[in-house]
């Protein structure tokens, strides 16, 4: 059987840096080859490039990675990419996978799993969450989305540290622990992110609990009003790290 591509999502809140990361990837010699599913191409330059799949907007990066934009369901998507990596021989190393800026990553980590296709070719590596340490304290006292975003993560980035003073920084840090206390914290500030910081980290299947954990979720979270199965909710969930076990809270 071929080796699973691994996956790596991306989640973040509204400005929240997010496109920072995925332009490292794009454009720099790392020798990665790197399929990248965006949302809107908006701030990534895409111009002069190799086009794969005019249909799909699939292209080619000068540094050999993939830029594609999201703009079908999830599996079809990565069908295409498979389909354009066999036709035309490129290497597909691993998927970077961007969420909007309101999305909960939970349900999206739960179709690898339960979409047949999905799980037989894809093995996720980690969900890996940009906090706005700025204005993070004022979205999750207005919005709920940021602190799911934080709360599923596997390992979290802290940007725009060198815009809040160290008290409100503090704040910031003592929020995102309450929600997620055992998730590795990176100051993009403090250092420059490299590509072993996002990938191969391994961190999202360390305990086959969480996924039984999710399964049941989808399960008790059907609606029957709209017809389909809510991920993630508004229950607490365990995340096992590693080896050690803990709670992530909404």
């Amino acid at each position: 059987m071929t080796q699973k591509i691994p996956v790596t999502i991306v989640s973040g809140f509204l400005g929240a840096g997010k496109t920072t990361l995925i332009n490292k990837v794009l454009k720099e010699k790392h020798g990665e080859h790197i399929a990248v599913v965006i949302n809107e191409f908006g701030e990534i330059g895409v111009d002069h490039q190799f086009v794969l799949d005019v249909e799909e907007e699939i292209y080619q990066m000068d540094n050999g990675c993939l830029c594609c934009t999201l703009r079908t369901d999830i599996a079809d998507m990565l069908k295409s990419i498979l389909m354009v990596k066999e036709q035309n021989g490129i290497r597909v190393d691993r998927v970077l996978f961007e969420t909007t800026g309101l999305a909960d990553p939970a349900p999206i980590a739960q179709t690898f799993i339960n979409v047949p296709f999905l799980n037989e070719h894809f093995i996720l590596d980690a969900v890996l969450t940009v906090v706005d340490a700025k204005n993070f304290l004022y979205q999750t006292a207005h919005q709920p989305e940021p602190a799911k975003q934080v709360g599923f993560a596997d390992k979290i980035f802290m940007s725009k540290h060198s815009l809040v003073d160290e008290t409100i920084y503090a704040k910031v840090i003592n929020e995102v622990r309450s929600i997620n206390a055992f998730a590795e914290i990176q100051d993009l500030d403090a250092r420059p992110v490299h590509m072993s910081d996002m990938f191969g980290l391994e961190l999202f299947y360390a305990s086959e609990k969480k996924i039984l954990e999710m399964q049941e979720h989808a399960e008790e979270e059907y609606c029957e009003e709209c017809g389909h199965t809510h991920a993630h909710g508004d229950h607490d969930h365990e995340h096992h790290h590693h080896d050690h076990d803990h709670e992530h809270h909404d």
